[in-house]
């Protein structure tokens, strides 16, 4: 049983819950009749982040560089419900920009005030709100999937018939990468296809800008970034906690002398919410990490993409963060230790072996070969990179922000 599923059975058997349940999905239909009401301000932005907590990913890159680049011609609000990011994000009170507490007076009258709202999880990034069609809607999403995600993952049943009802039906626009991204998003999350937008991933900015030149401030903290990196990245599962080491002949021992020998080291970073059973000694950080490699935990590393410019070779699965890295043409590693299950269970969109520009190991010495093959030789396999990346990126220029700024702009023509 996944882990909606199985809190949707608990909010169905909790006499207590259910009010809560109600309240979450249905108290948005009267604030849409307000917004619907409420007079806009054309030259109003609102960015949210993760679950409204967090200071991330699309949503990130795209407010910074908004500020940076068009803080004359908008107004630039970042809402959130967590107090402390407000003194973060804004520590010098600059006025380009906006960080306003969700849950205040100023948080909701600027809601009901917004022209254009971004997220880039979903309803739950503004919680308890929900806007009419008169306001601009940009789902900036946080990833190029490979694997089936909204609709396309739950399948047909009520409560994805409520959730497209109360939430992917009021999205104007889905921000996607390429052509082959745009149908299968528009499939998966049943939106017309005029309505997925190729323009590039806002955090993709960053990476090929900062390809060449990683942030000193993270070097400074972790000086051994200047050595050989190595980042071990798979995503979450539904239903088991993600294994690292699936191999038979695992052996630490080995990986480690192979580190040394090579003066690299192994970077080990679950999902975010694998970092819950990280903190529980659930997963193999506790048991696997000493010597060189080490927990590269979301406490440690907050924001992977200011990591990846460091990151000599990428090891992964079915998580989008392979599909970022192939604008860096490094190298790749898969461990998809159980294909055949997520297949199953998740899902994928396309064929894993196609679409996958590296080696497939399963057992320990083929993880250490791999990743020696690659250190004596990063441009192994690149043309096999250049290949899939054409497929999943239609530009790498670092100008996704050009493009959703334009898409606002002829947004905002149309109706004039």
């Amino acid at each position: 049983m996944s882990f909606k599923s199985r809190v949707l059975c608990f909010l169905e058997r909790n006499l207590i819950a259910r009010p809560l349940w109600v309240l979450y999905y249905f108290l948005p239909i009267f604030i849409k009749l307000i917004d619907f009401m409420w007079p806009k301000y054309d030259n109003l932005l609102v960015f949210s982040g993760q679950f409204g907590q967090k200071f991330s990913d699309n949503s990130k890159y795209l407010f910074q560089n908004f500020v940076k680049h068009y803080s004359d011609e908008f107004q630039i609000v970042w809402i959130t419900c967590n107090k402390s990011l407000i003194g973060t994000i804004n520590p010098n009170q600059s006025k380009d920009f906006q960080v306003i507490y969700q849950y205040s007076l100023a948080g909701i009258i600027t809601l009901l005030r917004a022209k254009v709202i971004f997220y880039v999880m979903g309803r739950r990034d503004i919680p308890f709100f929900a806007f009419s069609r008169k306001t601009t809607i940009i789902q900036l999403w946080h990833g190029i999937p490979i694997k089936k995600i909204g609709t396309g993952a739950d399948g047909d049943n009520w409560l994805s018939l409520v959730t497209r009802i109360l939430n992917l039906s009021s999205y104007t626009y889905w921000i996607c990468s390429s052509a082959i991204d745009r149908n299968a998003t528009a499939l998966c999350v049943r939106l017309p296809i005029d309505g997925v937008v190729i323009t590039g991933l806002p955090r993709n900015d960053y990476l090929i800008e900062h390809k060449n030149v990683p942030s000193s401030e993270l070097l400074a903290r972790f000086p051994f970034l200047q050595k050989k990196i190595i980042l071990y990245a798979p995503t979450w599962r539904d239903n088991t906690i993600v294994r690292f080491f699936p191999f038979d002949d695992f052996s630490l021992e080995d990986i480690n002398a192979f580190l040394e020998a090579n003066d690299a080291y192994l970077l080990l970073r679950g999902h975010w919410t694998d970092d819950i059973y990280a903190r529980n000694g659930k997963l193999e950080y506790d048991s696997a990490t000493e010597g060189r490699v080490v927990a590269a935990t979301h406490d440690m590393f907050e924001d992977v993409q200011e990591l990846l410019p460091f990151v000599d070779i990428l090891i992964s699965d079915y998580s989008s963060i392979w599909v970022d890295f192939l604008l860096l043409d490094r190298p790749l590693i898969f461990v998809p230790y159980d294909l055949e299950e997520y297949e199953k269970e998740r899902g994928l969109l396309y064929n894993y072996h196609q679409i996958t520009p590296g080696p497939k190991v399963s057992t320990n010495k083929e993880f250490i070969e791999a990743m020696q093959e690659y250190i004596l030789n990063p441009e192994k396999d690149s043309e096999k990179r250049r290949y899939i990346k054409k497929i999943f990126h239609e530009y790498d220029d670092g100008l996704s922000y050009q493009r959703i700024y334009e898409l606002i702009k002829s947004r905002s023509s149309s109706r004039s």
